[in-house]
């Protein structure tokens, strides 16, 4: 089966190629900047070069293709790979997640449909009740309307944060403090983003519409900051913060500034002030996650 890759140089997305190339399908790859493919470029039997955020430039990328799986969005390192797809190569304004979670993947099930593609996968992000007020998840949730309106055979999978993101926990205990806020009571089960991967492929030649994806383990944030301490053989020296100092903060971000520059903090800071809990699906345990994180360095 011939697959189109959407965003498969970020965390999430190159896991996708490897996962489908190991099944024995064939993968195009949808890449703005080709050469952060490398890491997957074995994995890849095409590569189209286009900005997602470009109708144009997506024009012929799932021509012959069987299914499209986008794991494009706009926040955070572990999920895009940093920033998210923008014209002009990163001139001019920084996109929103308007522009990227709605427009571009709204683009991309245009092209999909235009070119007779039989199936789209969506990875979109948790059902968590104190986060869908959060501006990048109405716009995930939109898109999610336009995919279930389109006719168009589909699956939205909804992760729960990924391992990825919870590295930040080590980058604190490395520098000596983690912060918690709410005394680090609020809840998470993150997953593992290979568990995301397998979830995909399985979504490929599936018949789910909607597949739900945490991690084994429910966690709270200060119990996640002692496992990376853990990790990294160190004694835990944490921070607990009142939640409302956090809120307060992104009240202000939200009065202050574009939505280009406070959409891309509205989910992350949302996620340590809220339970955001997902079934428990994935295999992987996130301590073994920061054990190996903190032997590489």
């Amino acid at each position: 089966m011939k697959v189109l890759v959407a965003g498969a140089t970020g965390y999430v997305g190159s896991r996708v190629v490897r996962e489908l190339a190991g099944r024995g399908h064939e993968v195009r790859a949808l890449a703005r900047t080709p050469d952060r493919l490398a890491p997957v470029r074995a994995w890849v039997h095409e590569v189209h070069t286009g900005d997602a955020t470009d109708a144009a430039a997506l024009r012929g990328c799932c021509d012959g293709v069987d299914v499209v799986v986008s794991t494009i969005g706009l926040v955070g390192k572990g999920r895009s790979g940093g920033r998210g797809p923008g014209k002009g190569g990163g001139r001019g304004p920084a996109p929103t997640c308007w522009d990227v979670d709605y427009g571009a993947n709204r683009a991309l099930l245009a092209e999909a449909r235009r070119a007779g593609a039989a199936r789209f996968v969506y990875v979109s992000v948790v059902r968590a009740p104190g986060l869908e007020r959060v501006q990048l998840v109405r716009a995930k949730r939109a898109f999610e309307a336009e995919l279930k309106r389109s006719g168009l055979a589909h699956t939205v999978l909804y992760p729960n944060g990924f391992f990825s993101d919870m590295n930040e926990y080590l980058d604190m205990a490395r520098k000596g403090r983690a912060i918690v806020f709410g005394g680090g009571r609020f809840r998470i089960n993150p997953v593992d983003g290979a568990d995301v991967a397998a979830a995909v492929a399985d979504a490929v030649t599936g018949a789910a519409e909607e597949v739900e994806l945490g991690g084994p383990d429910v966690l709270t944030h200060e119990e996640i900051a002692r496992q990376a301490y853990r990790a990294l053989g160190r004694p835990a020296r944490i921070t607990r913060l009142p939640a409302w100092t956090l809120r307060a903060g992104l009240g202000a971000a939200r009065l202050l500034t574009p939505l280009r520059v406070y959409g891309r903090l509205e989910f992350p800071l949302t996620v340590l002030t809220e339970d955001v809990l997902a079934p428990a699906t994935g295999r992987r345990h996130l301590a073994d996650h920061f054990r190996e994180a903190a032997a590489d360095g």
